[in-house]
């Protein structure tokens, strides 16, 4: 199981288009599964994969505008269901009682805002965690009558808000509590996570590590979810770069984020997804591949990841290639 929360918020040489050792980093940053690294995803053909709604509510959730916690639930969750180039395939199950985690069924896929186990005093600005359950050996019981077919399976994940963190379901971000937040902008970061996706160092992305007010995806957004659930032919035709970052030495550069960057106005979905850069992390061998990028002319810029996203935003990324944390000890460069 893994747990990712949202929270409020030397010299080197870049050699792009050229893919040298090894297998490159993916573009985006999805979740792993060792052994492997296997990307984690669900199989949608393996069982119907639904969201489970507890529908009981604090009086930290502000919903005055008449919009309901479950309105905001299927709203978030159509952003992923409805983006381009991929097929998601993840519907509204029937409501539950569960009001516990640790009690919370297999066939069960638990959204739950009174969650009664869950610590969140470790980090009080900690908005919501998901919790993904994934299989570690092909065979393994996916709790529905069936077995694992690979590694990095997603069998179960349960999307836990903080009870203690104020959240309007105001379409406007309109809130009669303090410190509030908009819970359609956490809502569907949580569920990126629970489609298989972590962290983004791409500040415009949904799945940035702080929250915003985003309740539209962004170009990373896209490439990372169409990485994982493609959809062919593709709504919109993309390529990828790939190439290699390494220290004026020649030693390679684990971790370092790299993106590309538009440097036209050129809309490739028509105004229905945000533009963003496009990014990934370099492999142990400095090695990446940006993916998922239409047609255009970009800028690749590579930068160590030591503010605002740190080591500790994608923790499971060095732990998934046994190393103990990206590197950042080179200063940013652009080609």
């Amino acid at each position: 199981m893994r747990r990712r929360p949202l929270l409020v918020f030397a010299l080197l040489t870049l050699a792009a288009g050229v893919l040298l050792l090894g297998t490159p980093a993916f573009s985006y940053l999805p979740d792993f599964t060792t052994p492997g690294p296997q990307m984690d995803h669900w199989d949608f053909g393996a069982f119907p994969v639904t969201w489970n709604l507890n529908p009981s509510a604090g009086s930290n959730l502000d919903t005055s505008s008449g919009r309901t916690v479950a309105d905001v639930m299927q709203a978030s969750f159509n952003t992923w269901t409805s983006a381009p180039n991929a097929v998601v395939s993840v519907t509204r199950g029937a409501d539950t009682t569960v009001s516990a985690e640790s009690s919370s069924p297999s066939n069960i896929n638990l959204i739950c805002f009174v969650c009664s186990d869950t610590d969140f005093t470790k980090d009080s600005e900690t908005l919501a965690v998901t919790i993904s359950t994934t299989a570690n050996a092909v065979g393994q019981s996916t709790g529905h009558g069936g077995s694992a077919t690979y590694v990095g399976q997603i069998i179960k994940a349960d999307i836990l808000f903080n009870p203690n963190s104020n959240l309007t379901t105001d379409p406007g971000g309109a809130c009669s509590l303090s410190k509030c937040q908009d819970l359609q902008t956490v809502a569907t970061h949580e569920i990126g996570h629970f489609l298989g996706l972590d962290h983004s160092a791409v500040v415009r992305a949904v799945m940035f590590p702080s929250a915003s007010s985003l309740h539209t995806l962004g170009y990373d957004d896209v490439a990372g979810i169409s990485l994982l659930y493609p959809k062919n032919p593709p709504d919109v035709p993309t390529g990828t770069i790939t190439g290699t970052v390494t220290l004026t030495n020649g030693n390679n550069v684990f971790g370092a984020h790299v993106y590309a960057e538009s440097v036209t106005a050129n809309e490739a979905f028509d105004g229905s997804v945000r533009k963003t850069p496009i990014g990934t992390l370099t492999r142990p061998d400095g090695t990446y591949a940006i993916q998922g990028l239409p047609a255009d002319s970009y800028i690749i810029t590579a930068e160590p990841l030591d503010g605002p996203v740190s080591n500790s935003d994608v923790s499971g990324y060095p732990t998934a290639f046994g190393q103990s944390a990206v590197q950042t000890s080179f200063t940013t460069r652009w080609h």
